[in-house]
């Protein structure tokens, strides 16, 4: 019951201090954690490969697709600290706009008396933002003539990502600051600029019977202006082998999840969105698959597990 309550104050409070959206969201974000938590870096003791690709809204034409890879791990650890270092790689596409970005974190983690660990990550990279002008088909104007428009087609700047995370044996817990940055992209179209938003995701396990685990989750993305995007999932592992789940995104997708892991090292993810949006008349379906590759020997005892996502 206390891992019940605990997952449900937590996910309140990420709700009440969240107030936008942000895209593109992944249905997998239990399977891909670093990607959205620059802390997470070294969370396992080993070489650590997450790589992804989503088709959202299939069939539509020009719906976005994205896609991503990340590579952590650590490179020095005591008994009481650990030092985690990663690179992310995601770039995405939705019709004449695409990003590309590039970046390398690091983080602090320390030990604490409870059995849990405490970690604070910063990372550094660069987006690239494109615009295919020649994609763009405007009824009553060239594209070329319009003054919303400029003669820029890409655009290149510096982001930062800062965050906490937590962890003990059956619960998690991170936020971070993604692209503190904000860059103005006027001199491709007018009045745009790129938007700072807070990623909250959090989730905790509960044994059954010692062979199943149920794993309740939530990851909520804000944006300035926007609403908020919240995921809340719930999941049923059955010997660190197979988990199935359905999840549901705030007035856009019913989502159901299916992960197993197929070699001692790899583990692969599954999502499908139905979109519950005015969209699914053109395009109801969503796709997302995760693959994992960890180092880590599955039943080394030097290896501490958190039950709720790993």
């Amino acid at each position: 019951m206390r891992h019940i309550l605990l997952f449900l104050s937590l996910t309140a409070l990420a709700t009440l201090a969240a107030n936008a959206q942000q895209i593109p969201v992944r249905s997998n974000y239990i399977l891909s954690q670093f990607q959205d938590h620059v802390a997470a870096a070294g969370n396992k003791p080993c070489l650590d490969m997450r790589m992804g690709f989503r088709s959202q809204w299939s069939g539509f034409e020009g719906a976005p697709t994205y896609s991503f890879a990340s590579l952590s791990g650590r490179i020095g650890e005591s008994d009481r600290s650990i030092h985690g270092v990663g690179g992310r790689i995601e770039t995405d596409e939705a019709g004449p706009w695409g990003t590309t970005s590039l970046s390398l974190g690091y983080a602090y983690k320390i030990q604490l008396t409870n059995g849990g660990r405490l970690s604070a990550g910063l990372s550094l990279g660069v987006i690239q933002h494109r615009l295919s002008t020649g994609r763009l088909d405007f009824p009553d104007i060239e594209v070329a003539n319009d003054p919303a428009v400029s003669g820029a087609t890409q655009f290149l700047f510096p982001t930062i990502d800062a965050g906490l995370w937590y962890e003990d044996a059956r619960s998690y817990l991170g936020i971070t600051m993604i692209n503190a940055t904000g860059a103005e992209l006027s001199d491709m179209t007018l009045g745009t600029q790129t938007s700072r938003h807070v990623v909250t995701t959090v989730g905790t396990s509960i044994d059954l019977d010692g062979r199943f685990v149920f794993r309740p989750s939530a990851s909520m993305r804000v944006v300035s202006g926007l609403a908020p995007s919240l995921d809340v999932n719930c999941s049923v592992a059955y010997n660190n082998m197979l988990s199935v789940g359905v999840g549901y995104r705030n007035q856009s997708a019913l989502i159901a999840h299916l992960q197993l892991a197929v070699l001692e090292y790899v583990t692969v993810g599954y999502a499908y969105d139905f979109g519950l949006s005015d969209i699914r008349i053109s395009a109801a379906s969503s796709h997302e698959i995760t693959l994992a590759f960890s180092a880590c020997d599955r039943g080394s005892k030097r290896v501490k597990h958190c039950a709720a996502y790993d």
